[in-house]
């Protein structure tokens, strides 16, 4: 899916974050145990347009209507995010899910734009799986000189 339409008055932020591991071997600074905690994420804003308000109000409600279908404190909180003062909304997954968790699911190398030197790759042979569930596909969206979407 495409998503990069312009906004009436032009602006709209995507900022992104990731783990950064230095050097080509991080036995010794990390901990396996710890593998299962790392995470990558993007938050998204609409830089205060209507559109997107609209839709960060929607994403509230359909929450509030989870929330009073479990007991109290079963639901993990949720919350929006905020980015330049704008609401947004804050998304993450893991790279990793332990191998006990996880028997029947096949290993997804990662791609070398997300892992150039197969740290991650190699934090995933101890006891972890980088499967369907942690995969990230990455959408780049062209316009052509018209400005139209291809």
């Amino acid at each position: 899916m495409c998503s990069c339409s312009p906004t009436s008055n032009g602006k709209a932020s995507v900022s992104g974050c990731s783990i950064i591991l230095g050097g080509s071997d991080t036995s010794n600074s990390i901990k396996p145990a710890r593998y299962k905690f790392f995470r990558q994420g993007v938050s998204i804003t609409g830089a205060g347009t209507a559109i997107f308000n609209d839709a960060t109000k929607a994403a509230q409600e359909i929450y509030a209507q989870f929330y009073r279908q479990f007991p109290d404190k079963k639901l993990e909180a949720w919350s929006m995010g905020t980015y330049a003062g704008h609401p947004a909304l804050d998304v993450t997954n893991r790279y990793f899910t332990p191998k006990r968790d996880a028997p029947e699911m096949q290993h997804i190398p990662f791609n070398n734009v997300v892992d150039p030197h197969g740290i991650l790759e190699d934090m995933a042979r101890s006891g972890y799986i980088h499967g369907k569930d942690n995969n990230v596909l990455y959408y780049i969206c062209h316009l052509n000189e018209q400005g139209e979407r291809r």
